[in-house]
This record gives C-alpha cells, sequence and structure tokens, in this order.
C-alpha cells in the first residue's frame, strides 16, 4: 500500500468512503453525483491521509486537524485524529496501522506533542499507543433543585450576528487552568455560535457584572418522556457569582423544563450545587483517548514541585520505539528539564500510563493498578511530580 496525504481531487472519494463506513450517521444525500464536481468538495483536503491498494484505489482514510490544548497552563500542539474509515472489503489488511506508521512521526515533526481521538474501541487505538485520559461526566437532576439560586439581573441572549469575544474572555479564564481544554480561534467560536436557535433549538446567554462578562451558558431545547429537557451543552464562569447567575438564570425557566442534563467539567463537587443529591442521575458522556507523540516535550511541560528531586523514568512504547527510553526528569527552583540517560528506571511505564499522567488524569497511586507499572524508588517525587489535575474539552471532532 502508498500511504500519503490526500490530493485536492481525491478529497470526495474519502468522504463517499465515509458515507459507506457511517452510513447510519449520513443523511439522504445524493452523494455519487458530487463525484461529477469533485472541486466542490475539496474541505480540509490539507490534513487527510490516506492508505492506496495496488491500483492506487482509497481504501482507508483519516483526518489529523492541527490544534493546541491547555496543559499546565500552556498552550500545546495537538493532533485531532477524525473520520478513520476503511472500505469494509479492504480491513485487516493493515491500512490504518499504516497510516498510524506515517502520521505519527508526522505529527511529531510538526511540533505536536499530544494526539487526540473518540475511539469506537480502546482496544484498537491502543495498539497504537492511545489511552483513555478524559472521561465526560453527565448529571442529570430535575430543575427544581436549583430553586435555592435567586434570578440574576445581568442576563442577556447573544445572537449569531453579536461579537464573540465576550463569550472568548470567559472561556480563556475558565479553560487556562483545565487540561486538555481546546485553545479556541476565531473560527473556532464561529462554529459553536453560528447557528440559528429558531431552528437548532441551540441557545447562547451570557452574564455581566458591571458592564465586564463573568459566565455563560450554551444550551439546548430537548424533550424527554414528553418532558422539557434543557441540556447544558457549556457552562463557564470566572467566579462563583457568575456560576451562581447562571444556575439561578436556568431555574428561571423551570415553566419550559423539567429536568438538566450538564455535561460536567472534572473538579465540580455537584452535590454542593444540587439541593438534593439523591436527585442526581449520573453518566459517562464519552470517553476521550490520547498518545504521547513526544515523549522529551511531554514530560517538559509538567510543573515542577516545590522540593528539589529527580526521577527516572523507563519508557516502552511498543508502536513508536524511538520513544522507548529512560529520562531522567530533574527539577530545582520551578525549573525542570529533561534528558534521556542510562540510569537505573526509578519508575516502569508504558507510553499509555504516560499519557495519563502526563495530562493529569490519574494519580501515581492509581496507576500501580495497571500492570505495565513497577516502581522501584522515590515514591515520594513520583507523587509530587504527577498530581491530579482539573480537565476539560467540550469539542466533538
Amino acid at each position: 500500500m502508498e500511504i500519503r496525504k490526500l490530493k485536492p481531487e481525491e478529497n470526495i472519494h474519502r468522504i463517499l468512503m465515509s458515507s459507506i463506513c457511517f452510513s447510519r450517521h449520513m443523511q439522504n444525500e445524493d452523494r455519487l453525483a458530487w463525484l461529477e464536481k469533485p472541486e466542490e468538495h475539496t474541505g480540509n483536503y490539507e490534513n487527510a491521509w490516506g492508505a492506496f491498494d495496488n491500483n492506487n484505489k482509497l481504501v482507508s482514510a483519516m483526518v489529523v486537524d492541527p490544534a493546541k490544548v491547555m496543559i499546565n497552563g500552556k498552550a500545546v500542539k495537538a493532533g485531532l485524529i477524525a473520520a478513520v474509515t476503511t472500505l469494509p472489503e479492504a480491513r485487516n489488511a493493515g491500512g490504518v496501522r499504516m497510516m498510524f506508521d506515517a502520521v505519527i512521526p508526522h505529527m511529531k515533526n510538526e511540533g505536536m506533542v499530544f494526539s487526540i481521538l473518540y475511539p469506537f474501541s480502546f482496544e484498537y487505538y491502543r495498539k497504537f499507543g492511545y489511552e483513555h485520559n478524559y472521561v465526560k461526566t453527565r448529571i442529570n437532576f430535575p430543575i427544581s433543585e436549583l430553586s435555592h439560586y435567586p434570578y440574576p439581573k445581568g442576563m442577556k441572549s447573544h445572537d449569531k450576528n453579536d461579537s464573540w469575544e465576550d463569550m472568548a474572555y470567559v472561556y480563556n479564564i475558565f479553560s487556562k487552568d483545565k487540561n486538555m481544554a481546546m485553545v479556541r480561534s476565531k473560527n473556532e467560536w464561529d462554529k459553536i455560535l453560528r447557528g440559528d436557535p429558531h431552528k437548532s433549538k441551540e441557545f447562547a446567554y451570557i452574564h455581566m457584572t458591571n458592564d465586564k462578562p463573568d459566565s455563560y451558558v450554551l444550551y439546548k431545547a430537548e424533550t424527554k418522556d414528553n418532558k422539557g429537557l434543557l441540556n447544558i451543552k457549556e457552562l463557564t464562569w470566572t467566579s462563583t457569582d457568575g456560576l451562581r447567575s447562571i444556575l439561578g438564570f436556568i431555574y428561571g425557566m423551570r415553566s419550559e423544563y423539567d429536568e438538566v442534563s450538564w455535561a460536567l467539567p472534572t473538579g465540580i463537587d455537584v452535590f454542593s450545587i444540587v439541593s438534593n443529591p439523591c436527585s442526581i442521575i449520573l453518566s459517562y458522556d464519552s470517553i476521550i483517548m490520547t498518545r504521547v507523540v513526544d515523549v522529551q516535550a511531554a514530560l517538559n511541560l509538567i510543573v515542577a514541585p516545590s522540593k528539589k528531586g529527580s526521577v527516572v523514568l523507563g519508557i516502552k512504547d511498543k508502536f513508536m520505539k524511538e520513544n522507548s527510553n529512560s529520562y531522567l526528569v530533574s527539577w530545582d527552583e520551578n525549573k525542570l528539564k529533561t534528558e534521556i540517560t542510562n540510569y537505573d528506571a526509578d519508575m516502569e511505564l508504558d507510553i499509555e500510563t504516560l499519557v495519563q499522567l502526563s495530562t493529569g488524569y490519574t494519580t501515581i497511586e492509581q496507576t500501580l493498578y495497571r500492570l505495565d507499572v513497577c516502581v522501584h524508588n522515590k515514591m515520594d517525587e513520583l507523587t509530587a511530580l504527577f498530581p491530579k489535575k482539573n480537565q476539560y474539552m467540550m469539542e466533538s471532532f
């Protein structure tokens, strides 16, 4: 097979392949007619990769969208893997594996530190070094449970022609200390806010205090069991007063909605928000998988513990073997550095565990349940080096 990036005129074949592989998600359209004008369907071809068989037929494809995510307060380059497809008749031929063989080094050359995707199968993507490192937790509760929050002043609706900058101001403050949060450009905000609420039933409201934004909510009007459901797509705030204002605003819509559904950021104690904890129904919305593309770059993003120290990590990457090395991580006076070493490892771990630790998803103690982890020395230093962090990601791709 030949693995390469797509040409503009080939992108239509990737789209048609998606129509086959994701047919249950597609609307009824005459997509074959698009073949007559392939130049009209070249969108995002520059980020698309393909596997071509001996007859130069596209049989597998994926998209690698460049992005930035917040990690320990810094905006870090990442590759978002999407639209991974293989024709039914071409499966088990290694097309996707060969694409990852090419794509992962490409992402590293482009300065990307992490690669992120939404999996159809955890087992499948673990073969390529990905591991789950963020769980979107969703809660449902009766809207009446917000009755203790007063209705606020200063709420205003956001129309599609309004500026996105007030919401971006709130989001940037809210997301700065939350690992995995996307860094949003104007184009991303346009995608989030461009819809017509009268058609999409998706609404945006922002709260202002002294003409300064401090919170907003994006929600969709839905029904459940013939009753109104207010589905919160995103709720962010810069202060507790801002959060209380949005919760009071939501309670003010109790005549239209009976129930609230909310995908929570991590670190939020919902039992301090909802008056009756027994009324909460907890579920998991979706789970993200990530892999470390550049090990040294990922380790260098870690915040140095306050007390001087060092550890040696023996990291194994079965898919990208050049990552397999012993790494000396040392720190002093809030400065941290990483280098490859021949010293014996204080901790042995696979690349999959490293992504959970380096993004703050889990702690050293929690990783001890994993079969790839073995801690030989310096448990205190390792615990200080890898604390659990708050996380957030709203986007789907």
